[in-house]
Parts: C-alpha cells; sequence; structure tokens
C-alpha cells in the first residue's frame, strides 16, 4: 500500500522533485527502524542522519523537528488501520455485524499484524503531542487529525446503520457510543496490570480469548433486544 502510494506521488514529478521526494521516504524509512526498534524518547535526530550519512541541518529540511518525523511514520501506520478497518466493516451487512467487524479488525487484525505502528500511534496520542498539534509545532498534524476523525466515521455510520436496520439500540447516541467502544476496546488489548494478566494466566485464559468475550460483551451492551 505504501509503495503503491509512493509511486502514485512520484506520476507526473519533475525529476527534482522525485529526488526530493526519495530523500524524503529514505529518511522515513530510516527513522521507522529506529523508532520501531527504541520508541520515540530514545531516538535521537543525529542517529538517524548518520543512519543516511546526511548533515543534521540537511535532516532538518525535510523535517522541522523530530516529533514531525515521528508522525510521518505513524501516518503510514494509520493508514494500513484504515484500510484494515475500511475493509472489515466494507464485507458485513447489518450495522450490528460491521460494528463487530470494526473492533475485531482493531483488536485482533491491526494490533497483532502491525504492532509497531500501533505503539507508536498510542504514544502520539499523548498529551505532549496533543499540546504540540494545537501550537502548529508539528508537520502533518492536520492529516493526523483527518485521518483520526475518519477512522471514527467508520464506526459511527456502522453504529448509524445499525439503529436504522434495528440491530443497534435506538437510544443509543452514535459518537458517543463509537468513542466508548473504541476506548473500552483498546482497554482491553493494552491490559497493563499485572495482577490481571496474571488471572488470566492462572485460569489458562489465552489473551485472544479475552478480547473476543470482552468485544462480545461490547456488543451485547447495543444490540437491539427486540430485532424485526
Amino acid at each position: 500500500m505504501a509503495k503503491r502510494k509512493f509511486n502514485q506521488e512520484m506520476a507526473g514529478l519533475s525529476r527534482r522533485e522525485r529526488e526530493k521526494l526519495q530523500r524524503r521516504n529514505s529518511i522515513i524509512d530510516a527513522a521507522q527502524k529506529r523508532f520501531f526498534g527504541r520508541g520515540f524518547d530514545w531516538v535521537s535526530m543525529d542517529e538517524i542522519a548518520g543512519d543516511l550519512e546526511l548533515s543534521k541541518p540537511a535532516l532538518y529540511r525535510y523535517f522541522k523537528n523530530k516529533e514531525s518525523l515521528y508522525i510521518a511514520v505513524v501516518l503510514r501506520g494509520m493508514a494500513i488501520l484504515r484500510d484494515t478497518l475500511r475493509d472489515a466493516v466494507k464485507k458485513e451487512k447489518t450495522g450490528l455485524d460491521k460494528v463487530s467487524g470494526f473492533l475485531s479488525a482493531l483488536c485482533f487484525d491491526y494490533v497483532h499484524k502491525h504492532a509497531d505502528y500501533y505503539r507508536l500511534l498510542t504514544v502520539a496520542r499523548e498529551q505532549r503531542f496533543m499540546d504540540m498539534f494545537k501550537r502548529h509545532e508539528v508537520e502533518g498534524a492536520k492529516e493526523f487529525g483527518n485521518m483520526a476523525f475518519e477512522l471514527l466515521t467508520f464506526l459511527v455510520n456502522a453504529i448509524k446503520l445499525g439503529i436504522e436496520d434495528n440491530s443497534i439500540r435506538e437510544n443509543l447516541e452514535p459518537l458517543q457510543t463509537a468513542l466508548f467502544l473504541v476506548v473500552a476496546c483498546e482497554a482491553a488489548v493494552n491490559m497493563s496490570s499485572e495482577y490481571q494478566q496474571n488471572l488470566l494466566t492462572h485460569r489458562n485464559i489465552a489473551k485472544d480469548e479475552y478480547l473476543a468475550h470482552s468485544i462480545d460483551l461490547m456488543l451485547q451492551g447495543i444490540a437491539t433486544t427486540n430485532k424485526k
């Protein structure tokens, strides 16, 4: 997907523009390796510049700061997440089934297959980044916000459809319900308490089994009890 988008961006560009775009993507590739391995806080722009045999000033000509470069990597992962969720929702018929497909795609498909991207996304949503976004200090912030809204809209639309087709309770407000479901789903994925994890292990309950049970509870909470 990323390669196809890159080829589309290259079409119609001058040689100088192609070279600049290729250099930018090489920088993102190098940064991605560093961020995947050590996270945001423990990677420096000096290290990324060294990997590319670039001077630090040359690196800053492409990205104004480390946060902007980090978000460029995060956006790659969000594009994958967008396609994953879109495909999961598209193949289902009822609103409730689309919600189920969305949550399963998020908790199982994306988090399992693209754990590094998901980990970076989690950091990008921390308050320190949000504050920098508000101060317009990070390139790509607008694209990040638009993408996040698009992802949530998949779920909001599924809930609206479910209310219309009577598979989801009509007294639910779609946006609030979507936000709750995403938060609850990610809380199940990111169970951080060692005590809670030990309880599952002691009971021989696999993490995937716990996630499936959690999603089922969420679906029961929004499903209508009097389907026509």
